[in-house]
């Protein structure tokens, strides 16, 4: 498949972090706070699979090295570096997450001659830096210039050292002001190093990573996030938080802009960036929940709502000693089931164009994800705060494909509504409803809620199609389209497939069955597609392959060997 390890369930972790604290006080954590913290996720959140608790910013005053220039802890006035509570959380069953750019040299380590980068005891740490490149205004930082020879062994052992001593992720913060020493509100910050070197800085940490996570936060997402989703497993997709509430998830700057960040809220950037996130695609970040800091249950409900929808990273930005009577809202078990699926949903789309072009192409307030077994999940929103409460909705049959009637379950009131051929709801101000679709008999796999790669993108010009629309732009090597399929037993099962070819000639795109954990291939076929007259004339084309008992990637894509362009409606398994 080619993805990596980090990626392949296509959701962000579920984690703690410090962020909370740091925004509020305007200073790093103490390590008496973050003890006790540590404390209070183990006996109320590990257990519903919150096992990350990660470190946040105001670290420039952070200047105790090792004798290659990288920090020890998370500040110096703590008593226990970044190895000892690595082994203290794994002991409780749970993993460190670090904040920290990889591309920082502290002043300390520029100043003593003794520091040298890993592996090059000729180079010193301050060979590799300018000095009239600080990361800010207090010079205790500077940025890495790459071209610099020592660069990039300074890099990678610094992803390495945290790596090797157990950090499950590494959140690199302010890469937008690496590449273009540009901030959208203080202006010019610090020097320009450019997209080349700011490219060859992110793939240095990628080949260093292994299976940590790499968190990029605060980048400019150029070419639509191009280089980003090469290199990274979470990207930012909006502002930070900062002190939470409705404001920070929904309101604000509305329109895209072409630099960090291009969205100012996470339901504007989820949506924007809806066609890049998937299984074995970047995990889309809208930064840290502080769940006590809305005003209503209703803006709780809709904030996990909506990040659940996106796939999207969960973060506690609570504390025990904030977070009040809120912390069921991060402890529902049915909800936090749909992220162990994979759950990766989309808006619907009203045609295919990019949402930074035509705002009116997708729908941030109705979001759908369809489960390994076929089952679907619908999110509806009301974003607005009038009294006047909206009605929202969505039909089974023109959005899901699904013909016949469909039970419904409400995954907040933990109950089961009836049969039903649409789901409609009444919402008040910020409210949201989340509720599972179980069809009587599994059904077909919709591509246009599957994890798009390549060229491969959303349309719904042609009719005919099952759902809201079809995945075209198969016509390039490396393009396709991945859905998860679960079966009960190992063995052999055919596919039918719902697609089009009107190139005038015939057309083949090839099928591969995977295992999601290790992403080995099960096996592969290819579907030869016969031209008709009109794209607008679906045909079934069958395909065999051999899945293993429980989950299954399914991907269609155009490889080298296959010829013309297919577009793809579903997946229908048979027999199943």
């Amino acid at each position: 498949m080619g993805y990596r390890p980090a990626q392949r369930s296509g959701t962000g972790p579920l984690y703690w972090s410090t962020y909370g604290y740091e925004v509020q006080f305007n200073r790093i954590i103490p390590e008496a706070e973050w003890i006790a913290n540590v404390d209070w996720v183990d006996a109320n959140f590990k257990s519903y699979g919150y096992k990350i608790l990660c470190t946040d910013g105001w670290i420039d005053s952070t200047q105790e090295v090792t004798r290659h220039g990288y920090i020890v802890k998370h500040d110096d006035s703590w008593t226990h570096g970044w190895a000892w509570w690595a082994e203290q959380l794994s002991r409780k069953g749970m993993q460190l997450g670090v904040y920290y750019n990889p591309l920082w040299v502290t002043r300390s380590a520029i100043d003593d001659p003794s520091v040298t980068v890993v592996g090059r005891p000729h180079i010193r740490v301050a060979d590799i830096v300018n000095p009239n490149d600080p990361f800010d205004g207090t010079h205790q930082l500077y940025w890495v210039d790459v071209t610099r020879d020592g660069a990039e062994d300074y890099v990678k052992g610094y992803v390495s050292y945290f790596r090797e001593l157990g950090a499950a992720m590494l959140r690199i913060d302010f890469l937008g002001w690496y590449e273009i020493g540009y901030d959208q509100s203080e202006g010019t910050v610090c020097m320009a190093h450019g997209h080349e070197a700011y490219a060859t800085a992110l793939r240095w940490m990628r080949e260093a990573a292994g299976d940590m996570l790499l968190s990029l936060v605060l980048p400019n997402l150029f070419n639509h996030a191009a280089v980003e989703r090469a290199y990274g497993d979470m990207i930012r997709i909006d502002n930070d938080v900062a002190q939470g509430g409705w404001f920070s998830i929904s309101e604000g700057r509305q329109t895209w802009q072409p630099i960090w960040s291009q969205w100012n809220s996470p339901f504007m950037g989820f949506t924007g960036f809806s066609d890049v996130s998937g299984r074995g695609q970047v995990a889309l970040d809208g930064d840290p929940t502080i769940i006590s800091s809305f005003s209503t249950d209703d803006e709780r409900r809709s904030a996990i709502n909506l990040f659940i929808m996106a796939g999207a990273p969960i973060a506690i930005g609570d504390r025990y000693d904030t977070i009040g009577t809120n912390a069921s809202f991060f402890q529902n078990k049915e909800v936090l089931a749909l992220r162990e699926t994979g759950l990766v949903g989309k808006p619907i789309y009203a045609n295919g164009h990019l949402f930074d072009y035509d705002p009116t192409s997708r729908d941030p307030e109705r979001w759908v994800g369809q489960l390994p077994d076929s089952s679907w999940v619908v999110g509806l929103f009301n974003r607005a705060g009038s009294l006047a409460p909206v009605t929202r909705s969505v039909n089974f049959a023109n959005v899901l494909g699904l013909h016949s009637a469909a039970q419904v379950r409400d995954l907040w009131a933990h109950e089961d509504l009836g049969s039903m051929t649409s789901w409609k709801v009444v919402l008040g101000p910020y409210a949201s409803s989340l509720v599972k679709v179980t069809p009587t008999a599994r059904t077909h796999y919709e591509a246009e809620v599957g994890a798009w790669f390549g060229t491969a993108r959303f349309d719904n010009l042609f009719d005919g199609y099952e759902g809201f629309g079809y995945v075209t732009g198969l016509d390039t090597p490396g393009a396709g389209v991945t859905v998860c399929v679960s079966v009960p037993t190992a063995g052999r099962y055919r596919f039918d497939c719902s697609v089009a070819n009107a190139t005038g000639s015939l057309a083949s795109v090839t099928v591969v069955s995977s295992d999601p954990e290790t992403g080995d291939t099960h096996g592969t076929g290819r579907l030869s597609v016969p031209t008709m007259s009109s794209w607008s004339s679906w045909q079934t084309v069958g395909v065999t392959l051999p899945l293993a008992a429980g989950d299954n990637l399914i991907t269609v894509q155009r490889s080298l060997s296959d010829v013309g362009s297919v577009n793809v409606d579903h997946l229908a398994l048979v027999g199943g």
